[in-house]
């Protein structure tokens, strides 16, 4: 009886939550092309926010998710003391690490066996073991660096949009409601996509891992290899799943993040053009309180840019160039199988653009602040502001044209939209002289 009980109950729960996830899919369709109701808005993208941040929790990409601060939560055990899971994570990765110099190193049978190696005397077998041992390096590197940097409290601005998880209130969100509108839109549609992704990811997983032992003649002829791959391939399963998710979860916080300031800084705009039906009498207080506002505005984006800078600046690097590898290897080398290439191939194809969609949309936001420096020269020709307020008023502009607002990568680079499309044109160019070169010597 209380098994049936617990059967019914699973099935519900995953009748509710795909429920959820149609219900999310629906209303991002609706509210791209109607306007929505702002309650029902609200409610479907708080909904959504929660409910991508408890996945992200239950993944471990930050084991505080939104409720981030400041302080350094570092003890002499390390950041590991009190998380079991952590701890399950980081030992099964290493030891599929350890596992991985192993079956490159070793050549005998017996030991390959023993380690279940899913790709037994198969074509590219070598090739394909190090690009595993280099993904999981990669991976597994990013998201212990993450969980540093959320313990010594060096992420805490990625929660100030934290009061999003209840409402999308013009008031709290410091916006005026078209930007709400678009930002709450950017919102569930990052969410929706991030959520389904991270949740589809251990079934990804699977298929990545599982098919190599259906294709594997070997398989059949020796059952101890089925049996050892079959029991390797859980724990592979189980990390895979972790580290992807962290950076896709990863990337939900950031980009929300990101949004929120861009759409804080492009509200400067309206609240410049406001301005212009100002009385004289209240005419220079205004525009001394926009000043602050921008002063501030931009000080709050720039710090959460520099806090994450290293982190943009491994993605940009690493990230992208695991991304040309997965290219490389699945479509100009074929590597294994065409199941393998066309999957290795279709996640560098997606990965690699999307890093420069990313910079390319950020950076056209920073690019909208030269509209808000005609929008100061403006104010500072009028003659309503005595000369001292006008002085203040250039300076803030001096501060808006800034050649330091931008997208800050690493300690000595600072870019624009540009960069980013040209780093993803040069990277399809090198792939593409790799394909007119290599290519026919491969085959």
């Amino acid at each position: 009886m209380e098994m049936n009980l617990m059967v019914l109950s699973t099935k519900s729960s995953k009748s509710v939550q795909k429920g959820y996830f149609l219900k999310d899919l629906v209303n991002l369709f609706r509210y791209s092309f109607v306007t929505p109701d702002p309650d029902k808005a609200d409610l479907c993208a708080a909904q959504i926010v929660q409910r991508t941040e408890r996945l992200t929790i239950i993944f471990q990409v930050l084991r505080n998710g939104l409720d981030q601060n400041n302080s350094s939560n570092v003890n002499t055990f390390g950041y590991r003391r009190y998380n079991w899971l952590d701890w399950i994570i980081a030992i099964v990765a290493l030891i599929n690490w350890f596992r991985c110099i192993g079956l490159i190193c070793n050549s005998s049978d017996t030991v390959n066996i023993i380690l279940g190696d899913p790709l037994f005397r198969s074509k590219d077998r070598l090739a394909c073991i190090i690009l595993a041992f280099i993904t999981l390096t990669v991976l597994f590197s990013f998201r212990e660096w993450i969980l540093s940097l959320e313990n010594k409290g060096n992420i805490g601005t990625l929660s100030i949009w934290k009061f999003c998880r209840y409402s999308f209130n013009p008031v709290y969100l410091e916006m005026d409601k078209l930007n709400v509108n678009r930002f709450r839109l950017i919102v569930i549609s990052v969410s929706v996509v991030s959520y389904c992704t991270i949740f589809i990811g251990p079934l990804f997983a699977s298929f990545v891992f599982i098919i190599p032992l259906l294709t594997n003649p070997w398989m059949n002829k020796i059952p101890e290899l089925l049996f050892f791959c079959f029991l390797w391939s859980l724990s592979e399963i189980f990390i895979a799943s972790f580290l992807l998710s962290a950076v896709l979860g990863f990337s939900w916080y950031l980009i929300c993040t990101f949004s929120f300031h861009s759409y804080r800084l492009l509200n400067l705009i309206y609240k410049a053009d406001y301005l212009k039906n100002s009385t004289a009498a209240v005419y220079a207080r205004d525009v001394q309180l926009l000043c602050l506002l921008i002063i501030r505005r931009l000080n709050s984006f720039e710090l959460a840019v520099r806090k994450v800078r290293y982190v943009i600046l491994y993605i940009c690097i690493v990230l992208t160039l695991l991304c040309d590898t997965f290219i490389f290897l699945g479509l100009i080398v074929r590597v294994y199988n065409d199941f393998l290439a066309n999957l290795l191939a279709t996640v560098g194809i997606f990965g690699l653009p999307s890093i420069g969609v990313f910079g390319y949309i950020f950076g056209n936001f920073i690019s909208e602040l030269d509209k808000l420096t005609v929008r100061l020269h403006r104010l500072a020709l009028n003659n309503k502001l005595s000369l001292k307020e006008t002085s203040k008023v250039l300076e803030v502009m001096d501060r808006v044209a800034g050649p330091y607002n931008g997208l800050k990568v690493g300690d000595f680079l600072t870019v624009e939209r540009s960069f980013f499309i040209f780093y993803v044109l040069e990277n399809i160019t090198t792939l593409m002289l790799f394909t007119v070169n290599i290519g026919p010597l491969i085959k």
